[in-house]
């Protein structure tokens, strides 16, 4: 006997779908205002919940599918011995088919009428976990939670069967599904529950009409901003999270001492250096009018020196992964100034989530980096070992700046650099624009590769030396010719690092 068990609440379709499961052959289950809806449109031969598990329902409906009978019969697996004794010893009934939607929780959270109870009251315990359970039987138990699957599902199973990779489809739906509604569960608890900054109740988002909230992600290992040690300074602001976080994932990528001071997501300064102090003074220099109001980045202890160096000038946050007892004492004389401690920078993996209408964009975090030892040489002209200490540092760099980005790089330290653009000339324009006299002989690298040669002639002119950038355009041959003929070293990452 083939057995679906059916509790949703939108109810679109689902009386014609029912009806065709049981013209199937399919023995129906059913609970509540779905087996209500089912019985008043003619629906026979239809069992309810508590019939089919000799389990009542309580405590207000809370109870209804969360017990052995129902999640055995979805997640035991046909065919194994251990299984199919556990089944058999328990009286535990197959489940081939979960067809379940869950309690609507994104209306009630956007209703304003609402109170806090009755939103929580929307909070869907048992749908989300039959359908996680069967998706991941999904072998064996086919979960639907889209009513447009509904034609297929009829039409696969008067064929006989529901074929793996459909199956695969409607698990893949389920764990979508589940993300999204605790998403906006954890989004809508963190409003309601997290009273100060601390905790993550931020004051607003990036301007004062949004409302914003930090969530913990529990399984973040290597660097965590999340978990920073606050040594002096108020809470951080949404905007404060996100430069830092840029901040962040620019320091960790570097092994020397270095130091970037960062606004709008964006490095205005950023050098390496023979000790902590010597690269924030060299990432102060390179554009000490944009440093005002920046968040800084230094991957060493901070030093006393340093800790003087940086009370000279106004900015927001300072992250290090520790700091000495009197650069703390310096630092703390700058009373709204945030100090943070992050005592791992390592840069472990992990995934960007960006949301977009009607779901989210999910990513790995572009950490990979190329062989910078083993870079392939497009040009007759070659780099030196300079220039190529300066490419390395340059790629890490534009990395990100948003795209279309160009950096340019001399002597370790970020002279220019021009980003967000939509021309790659425009942006070449502006970061040489920037770098000035300080173009000649310093290293420029390109996010994405030259379709043409009109930004290599723009660097030709500022005495730029050496490029970066990752190739595989078309225009490659004549793009490798003009550099030749600009005495340009040209190396090629064979990787994109675009950041939009």
């Amino acid at each position: 006997m083939k057995r679906a068990l059916i509790s949703v609440s939108d109810k679109a379709g689902i009386v014609d779908f029912a009806t065709s499961l049981q013209n199937l052959g399919f023995e129906l289950i059913s609970t509540g205002g779905t087996y209500k809806l089912l019985r008043e449109k003619g629906v026979k031969d239809l069992r309810e919940i508590s019939e089919f598990t000799g389990f009542p329902e309580g405590l207000g409906g809370r109870i209804k599918t969360l017990i052995p009978q129902i999640f055995g019969g979805i997640l035991y697996q046909r065919g194994k011995a251990d299984d199919e004794a556990f089944v058999a010893e328990n009286n535990v009934q197959n489940i081939d088919l979960v067809v379940v939607n869950l309690y609507p929780f994104k209306a009630a959270y956007e209703d304003v009428k609402k109170s806090f109870a009755e939103k929580v009251e929307q909070i869907d315990i048992g749908g989300p976990s039959m359908i996680r359970a069967a998706a991941k039987n999904y072998k064996f138990c086919a979960p639907i939670v889209d009513s447009s699957d509904y034609a297929t599902v009829l039409q696969q199973l008067e064929s006989g069967d529901l074929d793996l990779e459909f199956r695969e489809k409607l698990a893949t739906k389920v764990f979508e599904m589940t993300a999204c509604y605790d998403l906006l569960i954890a989004k809508f608890w963190a409003e309601n529950t997290k009273k100060t900054e601390v905790d993550g109740a931020l004051r607003y988002g990036e301007n004062p009409h949004q409302k914003a909230v930090t969530l913990r992600d529990p399984f973040t290992n290597g660097a965590n901003l999340i978990s920073a040690e606050i040594l002096n300074g108020k809470p951080l602001s949404y905007n404060n999270l996100n430069d830092t976080n840029a901040a962040l994932e620019l320091a960790m990528m570097f092994d020397e001492p270095f130091a970037a001071i960062i606004k709008h997501a964006t490095p205005c300064g950023a050098a390496i250096g023979s000790d902590i102090c010597d690269a924030f003074t060299k990432a102060y220099e390179a554009d000490s009018l944009s440093a005002f109001g920046g968040i800084i980045a230094l991957n060493r202890t901070v030093d006393k020196k340093t800790a003087e160096r940086i009370t000279g000038f106004f900015n927001e946050v300072i992250i290090a992964p520790d700091y000495d007892a009197d650069a703390l004492e310096v630092l703390r004389t700058k009373p709204n100034v945030r100090v943070l401690k992050i005592a791992d920078f390592s840069a472990t993996g992990d995934f960007g989530i960006r949301r977009i209408r009607g779901g989210l964009l999910l990513q790995d975090l572009d950490l990979v980096l190329p062989d910078f030892k083993n870079l392939s040489v497009a040009t007759k002209t070659e780099p030196t070992e300079t220039e190529k200490k300066d490419a390395e540092i340059a790629w890490k760099l534009v990395k990100i700046v948003k795209s279309n980005a160009i950096v340019v790089v001399k002597n370790g330290v970020m002279v220019g650099k021009g980003g967000g653009q939509t021309s790659r000339v425009e942006a070449m324009e502006i970061a040489l624009g920037h770098a000035g006299e300080k173009a000649q002989g310093a290293v420029v690298a390109s996010d994405a590769f030259f379709p043409f040669p009109d930004a290599v002639d723009l660097a030709g002119k500022s005495g730029i030396s050496a490029i970066i950038q990752p190739g595989g355009s078309r225009g490659d041959d004549a793009v490798f010719v003009r550099t030749d003929e600009l005495n340009i070293a040209m190396m090629l990452t064979e990787m994109r690092g675009f950041l939009h």
